[in-house]
């Protein structure tokens, strides 16, 4: 809604100056449109406050551990999850979105420690990547029960920190593919369907990330496996951007991200003992390109950054793979600097005349 509400001010500014809009009725048309709810400061400092509230119990419990009863300290970790879970249970029903996300996030936050801790209670001795994913799929859970997107960012980390615990990152005798790689599709669906940027953003990282947890390929089949995850990707950028007209503001976070994975795989996938060669890099250059002009065409700074990243990292590749020497290599980065400078000023005094 507020993306859209943006363009409308805009459209309304052009087609009043062009009078085929009464002024008078601007204020009127913006009003039945309505704005997407802003967090103020009280608001955000409140959220802030309720989440280190909930670090606060941890790391109360945890740092009085050897003086508090063992029954005590159980019933402190329960104590304080159901008071944030009842918590954001009522301010859901009291119709207060904000608060309800904030404590659900809190509970999730509190239940994650809690897997660690009751283990050091009743000493049962478990897996800390097991511990991990636990947390993360209860944080889900919460989130679903709740409809919360920040209780699902919290599980969306937990996911990730229990994929990557123990992994040795280019090989390894683990599972051969993280949660995540179910996780960050399912993330994208609902961020989609709540309309969550947050959720949107975590759900972004976590695709990108769950490239890493295939460990086997990783490590016997790292072209193809980033090469086919690049693929992947672009498809996943190009549904988001065809999707922002429906979802706006989750859709364009999702479109900056996936193009963002698209470019780094891409370009990674170049990268073996040496550089693939001239052919790999010509390519990436061009698909930097199309991302810089695809992203000014959408207006979408993210893939556009993407790509002007992309032209960087491709160009220092070509030159490598040229043989040319860093000296040479930042004399051309600086001449092609200092032109596109001077084709940008001159672009800027024909655009003021």
């Amino acid at each position: 809604m507020a993306s859209y509400r943006r363009r409308l001010e805009q459209d309304l500014d052009g087609w009043i100056g062009r009078g085929l809009v009464p002024a008078e009725n601007r204020a009127a048309i913006l009003e039945s449109v309505g704005e997407a709810r802003r967090l103020d400061a009280a608001t955000s400092l409140a959220i802030i406050g309720a989440l280190m509230a909930g670090v606060a119990v941890i790391a109360f419990v945890a740092a009085n551990w050897g003086v508090i009863p063992r029954t005590a300290r159980f019933g402190l970790i329960l104590g304080a999850f159901l008071a944030a879970a009842l918590s954001a249970a009522r301010a859901n029903a009291r119709g207060r979105p904000i608060a309800s996300h904030a404590l659900l996030s809190v509970a999730a936050l509190i239940f994650a420690a809690a897997i660690g801790l009751t283990g050091q209670i009743f000493d049962i001795a478990g897996d800390p990547q097991t511990a991990l994913r636990g947390a993360g799929l209860a944080a889900a859970l919460l989130a679903l029960a709740g409809r919360s997107p920040w209780a699902g960012v919290v599980g969306l980390a937990m996911l990730a920190f229990g994929d990557f615990t123990g992994r040795s990152m280019f090989g390894g005798d683990k599972a051969w593919a993280g949660w995540l790689v179910a996780a960050a599709p399912m993330g994208v669906a609902t961020a989609l369907f709540w309309r969550s940027q947050a959720l949107a953003h975590a759900s972004g990282l976590a695709a990108i990330l769950a490239v890493l947890t295939f460990d086997p390929l990783v490590r016997d089949h790292s072209e193809t496996l980033f090469m086919a995850s690049a693929g992947v990707l672009a498809v996943g950028a190009a549904v988001a951007r065809w999707g922002r007209e429906r979802f706006e503001g989750p859709a364009g976070v999702l479109y900056g991200w996936l193009a963002w994975g698209a470019l780094l795989w891409f370009g990674v996938a170049g990268f073996d003992e040496d550089l693939r060669g001239v052919a790999h890099s010509i390519a990436w250059l061009a698909l930097s390109g199309a991302a810089v002009g695809i992203g000014r065409h959408d207006r979408h700074a993210g893939v556009t950054a993407a790509g002007v990243v992309g032209l960087f990292a491709a160009g220092a590749t070509l030159l490598f793979n040229l043989g040319v020497g860093l000296m040479t290599s930042a004399a051309v980065f600086a001449g092609s600097a200092l032109i596109a400078l001077a084709v940008a000023f001159a672009l800027r005094r024909r655009r003021a005349a």
